[in-house]
């Protein structure tokens, strides 16, 4: 499969770009705590990062009708022209929290575009019996890639210096457009001539995915998954500054580190689970993942703090999986893109709310309290399922009907 000039392309391009995503999400709420000193700034910078993907649920129809190529070409590139910004903006002495966040924004929104047009040009280049391998060992490299840089983040920080740091990420969406820019694809009907009947199209499409989503069981199996991204991006706002609390700039990525191991193991021990019932898992892998949690912010002792935040994410990174799971063995197959983006929207909008309220409440509680407090979302996902009957009965993900 890899053999193919056209793949390798792909592959190369995508694992590139995931290099600098991965390190300039962690690296920008730590730069803009840096110049701010402010939970507040972080827990902004958090929301700026997640709104634009609040919005995947209306660009799926638009992509469809685009060059894929071209989008992820031009996708790339503006993200490095834009990254660029920044280091030259420092190295000339201007460093400023509203920079930072504009750019920060405009980034999120090309990556919309971007992974939309990875998922969609993948079945023209891959045959069908060799897309479930392809996706397979991209997915896992790209955890790989993620866990490198991160690492790369905790130990060199200090000594590689923000300004580089941010130097790196231009460069590798340069490299990336490079390999996209080697992809030979054909361009479809769809994408080369626009129809008269596209907006009524577009407006069906999104009515019939929004109908089949709150009509299904889908919309009170999401509930519970709406409150731990909530929780999750109250956390990930405060981070900087309960780290800073704890050690400073290496501490903070020390966490980093083993908030993304717990959830790669997670990940992949997720199987391990798969044959006991849903309803059952979603109240014993929060209540774990919560006692987990809470206990690593009540150990004064930053090592062993750090492992228990970093197994708190053990069945939170098992969470994520099952759902994804679910989704794809439970909606209808011509239904899935669609739906599949209106619950990405859903859940990922629960994250800008969560850092901003942690923002804003942790200087008047304390950081170490609202990290309690953001530990709590998880409690309350143990006690949605408990005390739901028709959701606590719920079967094994294969055995679920959305339907009635």
């Amino acid at each position: 499969m890899l053999k193919d000039k056209n793949i390798q392309n792909l592959f190369w391009g995508r694992l590139v770009s995931t290099s600098g995503d991965s390190l300039y999400e962690i690296a920008v709420i730590w730069y803009v705590f840096e110049l701010s000193q402010n939970a507040f700034y972080t827990g902004l910078a958090v929301v700026i990062v997640m709104i634009p993907n609040c919005f995947n649920f209306l660009l799926g129809p638009l992509i469809e009708k685009m060059n894929k190529a071209k989008v992820l070409i031009y996708a790339q590139f503006f993200q490095f022209f834009l990254m660029l910004l920044i280091p030259i903006g420092i190295g000339y002495g201007y460093e400023s929290v509203f920079l930072v966040l504009g750019i920060v924004f405009c980034i999120s929104f090309l990556e919309n575009f971007q992974g939309t047009a990875e998922i969609a040009v993948v079945p023209r280049m891959v045959v069908k019996e060799e897309r479930g391998k392809f996706n397979s060992l991209i997915s896992s490299s790209q955890q790989l890639v993620d866990i490198s840089m991160k690492a790369v983040f905790a130990g060199f920080i200090l000594t590689i210096g923000v300004q580089n740091i941010y130097l790196f990420n231009a460069l590798t969406f340069l490299v990336a457009a490079i390999f996209f820019s080697m992809l030979k694809i054909k361009s479809t009907t769809g994408e080369a001539k626009q129809t008269t009947g596209n907006w009524e199209q577009y407006q069906s499409s999104l009515k019939t995915g929004f109908a089949y989503f709150f009509k299904s069981k889908i919309v009170f199996i999401c509930l519970p998954f709406l409150i731990a991204n909530f929780s999750f991006g109250m956390a990930e706002a405060i981070l900087p500054v309960y780290a800073s609390e704890r050690g400073g700039a290496e501490q903070y990525g020390i966490i980093i580190l083993a908030i993304t191991l717990g959830n790669l193991a997670g990940s992949l021990l997720v199987v391990k689970v798969m044959r006991y019932p849903l309803g059952i898992l979603m109240i014993v892998l929060p209540l774990l993942s919560f006692l987990l949690w809470f206990s690593s912010i009540l150990v004064s002792h930053n090592g062993i703090s750090t492992f228990l935040l970093g197994l708190a994410f053990l069945p939170f990174g098992m969470m994520s999986i099952l759902l994804i799971t679910f989704l794809q063995t439970s909606i209808e197959e011509h239904l899935l893109a669609r739906v599949s983006s209106i619950i990405d929207s859903m859940l990922v909008s629960a994250m800008p709310l969560g850092a901003l309220l942690g923002g804003i409440l942790s200087p008047v509680i304390g950081v170490g309290n609202m990290m309690l407090v953001s530990s709590t979302g998880l409690l309350a996902i143990v006690f949605y399922f408990l005390f739901n009957k028709n959701i606590r009965s719920l079967p094994k993900i294969e055995d679920i009907q959305l339907q009635e």
